[in-house]
C-alpha cells in the first residue's frame, strides 16, 4: 500500500497527471523518489506519441518542435522550469551562499532568470527541429527518464543546502539504499538502450550527462552550499537540453565516423 501511495504522491507532486490524493507523511514519502523517473517516462511516452502523430499525418518540423519543447512544462506544471529560472537568478547574483538561498526562496523572477529561459527554449526548439527519425526521438524520450533518475540519485547522496523545505522533507523521509539502487538501475538501462540504438550518440549523451553532474556538484551545489528543490529543477532542465543537443549533434557526426554495427543491423543478419 505504501508503494502505491508513494507512486501517487510522486506523480501528484512532480506532474499535473491526475492521481488519488495522498497525504505526504514520512511513510508515504519513503519510496517517493523511486517513482520520480516514471514521471519522466510518462513525458517520454507523450513525446514519442506526438512525434509519431507528426510523422503519420505530416505535421511540419516547426510545429512538432514547438509542442515538444513545452511538453515537459505542460506535464509537470513547470515545477522544474521554475527551479531553472530561480537557480540562474541566484548564480547570476554572485552573492554569498545565504544571499543565493534568499534569491531561491523569493517568488519573484529576475532579469537573468528570464534571459536564460529565453536562451534555453530557443536552443531547445532549434535542436528539436532537427529531429526526424524514430531512433533520435527515442533517445530524447529516454533522456526524460535519465534526468530524473540521476536527480533522485543526487538527492539521496548530496547534502541539502538547508534543513527545511519540500526537498529536505522528501530526502530525509526516503529509503536511500532502495532509491539509489532503483536510480542506478534505471539510469544504466536507459544508457544501455541509447548505446544499442547508436553507440556514438549514446556515448556522447553519457559524456554530456557526466559533465553536467560534475558541474552541478562542484560548481552549482558548491556555490549554494548544497542542493535545493530549485537546483534539482535546474539539473533536470539542463539534462534534457543537453540530451537533445547531444542526440542531434551526434546524429550529424555519425556519417563521418567509422561504422559500428547497431543492434538493429545485427539482428537483420541473423
Amino acid at each position: 500500500m505504501h508503494i502505491l501511495k508513494a507512486f501517487c504522491l510522486a506523480f501528484s507532486t512532480y506532474s499535473r497527471i491526475p492521481m488519488i490524493r495522498v497525504y505526504p507523511n514520512k511513510k508515504n514519502m519513503r519510496y517517493m523518489l523511486c517513482f520520480l523517473p516514471f514521471v519522466g517516462a510518462a513525458v517520454g511516452a507523450l513525446f514519442m506519441l506526438w512525434f509519431h502523430v507528426c510523422i503519420l499525418i505530416g505535421i511540419d518540423h516547426a510545429c512538432f518542435s514547438a509542442v515538444a519543447a513545452v511538453l515537459s512544462v505542460l506535464v509537470t506544471g513547470g515545477i522544474h522550469a521554475d527551479g531553472y529560472l530561480d537557480t540562474n537568478d541566484a548564480l547570476s547574483s554572485y552573492g554569498t551562499k545565504q544571499k543565493m538561498l534568499e534569491i531561491l526562496k523569493d517568488p519573484h523572477v529576475g532579469a537573468f532568470g528570464i534571459i536564460t529561459a529565453i536562451v534555453y527554449y530557443v536552443l531547445y526548439f532549434g535542436f528539436l527541429n532537427e529531429v526526424s527519425i524514430y531512433g533520435e526521438a527515442g533517445m530524447i524520450a529516454l533522456g526524460f527518464v535519465i534526468s530524473r533518475s540521476v536527480c533522485s540519485l543526487e538527492i539521496s547522496l548530496m547534502r541539502n543546502a538547508k534543513n527545511s523545505g519540500m526537498l529536505y522533507e522528501v530526502s530525509s523521509s526516503s529509503n536511500k539504499p532502495v532509491t539509489v539502487f532503483v536510480s542506478v538501475v534505471l539510469t544504466a538501462l536507459c544508457a544501455a538502450v541509447m548505446v544499442m540504438l547508436s553507440a556514438y550518440i549514446g556515448f556522447l549523451v553519457i559524456l554530456c550527462q557526466a559533465g553536467l553532474i560534475l558541474y552541478y556538484k562542484f560548481v552549482v551545489a558548491k556555490k549554494i552550499g548544497g542542493i535545493t528543490g530549485d537546483t534539482c529543477g535546474y539539473f533536470i532542465q539542463m539534462s534534457e537540453l543537453l540530451t537533445v543537443i547531444a542526440v542531434v549533434v551526434g546524429g550529424k557526426l555519425v556519417p563521418f565516423l567509422p561504422v559500428i554495427p547497431s543492434v538493429s543491423s545485427l539482428l537483420l543478419l541473423i
